[in-house]
């Protein structure tokens, strides 16, 4: 006959054999596949066709083994025209799907062609490892500004000379990083600022942030670097990763090279480490915003 006591202690061995359990299948890494034919016109570049198509492949591939939720959100537009205000609403429906993506397996394989009229037609097939949306990250925003400090100031296409700052806020205490890939494949270390010891900048709930701004900094992020772009091409691509969590992470392994240049390290380096913290933290959200930076006369 069992005893209460010897019922009870055995009761607590079964509950905390179950715990690992129930959080490796939250947690679940999965490996997927997918596959998209992307369709350009003649103002899109071959860099941007095939960008398109592996995110394409990716969001398929997420999709197929997620799913989707759809939302529909009514957006209200107001417009100076001449003397005369114009109003306009318009709905959008959205697809979200229900995974994230954490990292490729090998390279994409991408199929290159054009259309009769040159337009470019991009295929792809991907392979990675991707998890279910836990719903645990939270829901930041941010924004990239172009020349000033408000979001009004929001744009994706720079020139060479301009201003670079990013709009930053969070509905909870956490910390955030931000990186950027280019062009070369090099990864470059953003925030935490290049002179600060830390992985990161401590921010706070509802509080607006402007980053890169000296006159708007917070005193507790240290010594601030401000951004200027610059290219030596016709166009560059590049991607910003903005990374926030309420819990401290450690930065990516990254080196210092000149007061001009942010740290840096390589592009498969950067994703190896951001594919392991992302499986190590299911509370940690990573959003990412692609820029063009024009190096020639539009």
């Amino acid at each position: 006959m069992m005893t209460r006591t010897a019922h009870l202690r055995l009761l607590t061995m079964l509950l905390l054999l179950c715990l690992p359990f129930t959080g490796a299948l939250a947690q679940e890494v999965r490996t997927v596949t997918g596959e998209y034919t992307y369709y350009g016109d003649d103002n899109t570049t071959k860099k941007e066709a095939v960008q398109r198509a592996i995110e394409g492949a990716r969001l398929q591939a997420l999709a197929k083994a997620f799913g989707t939720t759809v939302t529909q959100t009514l957006i209200s537009d107001e417009t100076l025209d001449g003397s005369s205000e114009n109003t306009f609403f318009k709905s959008l429906s959205e697809t979200e799907v229900k995974g994230e993506w954490i990292e490729d397996i090998g390279e994409p394989e991408i199929k290159y062609e054009v259309d009769s009229d040159g337009n470019p037609i991009v295929h792809c097939r991907i392979k990675g490892r991707a998890r279910e949306l836990s719903n645990k990250g939270a829901d930041f925003e941010v924004a990239v500004l172009r020349n000033g400090t408000e979001l009004r100031n929001a744009d994706t296409r720079f020139r060479p000379g301009d201003d670079m700052r990013i709009y930053f806020k969070a509905p909870v205490d956490g910390y955030v990083a931000i990186y950027l890939t280019d062009d070369n494949r090099m990864a470059y270390t953003l925030l935490p600022y290049s002179h600060s010891e830390e992985g990161y900048v401590k921010v706070k709930h509802g509080k607006e942030y402007v980053f890169f701004d000296s006159k708007l900094a917070d005193s507790s992020h240290g010594e601030v670097d401000e951004m200027q772009m610059t290219t030596d091409k016709a166009a560059e691509h590049d991607r910003f990763y903005i990374l926030f969590s309420p819990k401290p992470f450690i930065k990516a392994n990254d080196t210092f090279t000149s007061d001009r240049v942010p740290r840096s390290l390589t592009f498969n380096e950067f994703h190896r480490w951001l594919a392991k913290t992302r499986k190590n933290d299911p509370y940690l959200s990573c959003k990412q915003i692609d820029i063009v930076i024009n190096g020639t006369p539009e």
